[in-house]
């Protein structure tokens, strides 16, 4: 279990107990469920068809791919399913049908929705700013850095389309309607072997209301990542900043716990360090779904349309 997942599970300890443990590595399993007070389980379908288990939550996924959110479908048990996007999508169509049939929830690590920045956002697209009009976001793929060697692939790296992904969909739920048309800035063609990855250009639908459409340009460089280096299997959020012009003001994320905005005379920079961290907001949801709650969470439906987005631009990876 990633370190980024044991202060959540700690501080939800009133909505949430770990009833059992997995690992690969006996040794692994024994150490963490010594550490929370739980038992071991001698295989993964073992775990889910437990009747104890409510939900099944999917911390590492180095090896076993799509093995647990299955057999936690057919079990019908809800999965939450930590881990980069990009390590999802190969088996994300399939899992889509699959939990459509049984009416499990499978519910994927969108940390990006749940920073402490994106939800002051949203509160003061609310009450203060206004409909969004223009996004301009800047990412860093989940590697730290764009290489000559991955841009080099055909076409993206999958730190790129990953970040490029987590962009999209992040600007579509701050916006609050889907895009109508993504495509390259400039020339519109796809980027060759040896450039670097352009801007992406998306267009949104109009919302409901009217009003001018939004826009979102997304580019991706080497922003320098926090101090504390994070394992990519943890699934930490992918760091970025964003300028978000709205209808009566602005406002400006430099990275997950700080924004600045600004409308007429007010102007303010918050810092966010004391509000609850992504993955513990995440977990939170989770568990209210686990339990009938109609709180709203990502699907593997929305994974899948990023990516389909992304290669609308560029073409498969």
């Amino acid at each position: 279990m990633g370190g980024r997942y044991r202060p959540a599970l700690a501080k939800l300890q009133n909505r949430l107990r770990v009833r059992c443990v997995y690992a690969p590595v006996i040794t692994h399993a024994e150490q963490v469920a010594g550490e929370l007070g739980c038992d071991v389980a001698p295989g993964i379908m073992a775990l889910c068809e437990r009747d104890d288990v409510r939900a099944v939550l999917v911390l590492d996924t180095a090896w076993y791919s799509g093995a647990p959110a299955q057999f936690a479908c057919q079990v019908g048990k809800p999965a939450y399913l930590a881990g980069r996007l990009v390590h999802r999508l190969s088996i994300a169509s399939a899992l889509v049908r699959r939990a459509a049939e049984t009416g499990v929830t499978l519910m994927p690590d969108f940390g990006h929705r749940y920073t402490p920045a994106t939800s002051r956002l949203r509160e003061l697209i609310a009450t203060r700013l206004g409909p969004p009009l223009s996004i301009v976001v800047d990412a860093t793929p989940s590697s730290g850095e764009l290489s000559d060697e991955a841009v080099e692939s055909t076409p993206l790296s999958d730190a790129a389309r990953d970040s490029l992904a987590v962009a999209i969909d992040w600007c579509t739920n701050v916006v609050g309607t889907p895009p109508a048309a993504v495509r390259i800035a400039g020339s519109g063609a796809a980027p060759s072997r040896s450039s670097a990855v352009p801007e992406l250009h998306v267009e949104f639908r109009r919302t409901a209301a009217g009003g001018e459409a939004a826009v979102a340009s997304i580019q991706l460089s080497g922003i320098e990542t926090p101090a504390t280096p994070q394992n990519p299997a943890d699934g930490a959020p992918i760091v970025f900043r964003a300028q978000v012009k709205c209808v009566h003001g602005s406002a400006s994320l430099e990275g997950p716990r700080q924004v600045t905005w600004q409308s007429g005379q007010e102007r303010s920079t918050e810092s966010l360090a004391a509000d609850r961290p992504d993955v513990e907001v995440m977990l939170d949801h989770f568990t209210r779904r686990v339990v009938g709650g109609l709180i709203p969470v990502p699907t593997l439906d929305d994974l899948c349309r990023a990516f389909q987005l992304v290669d609308q631009a560029f073409g498969p990876g």
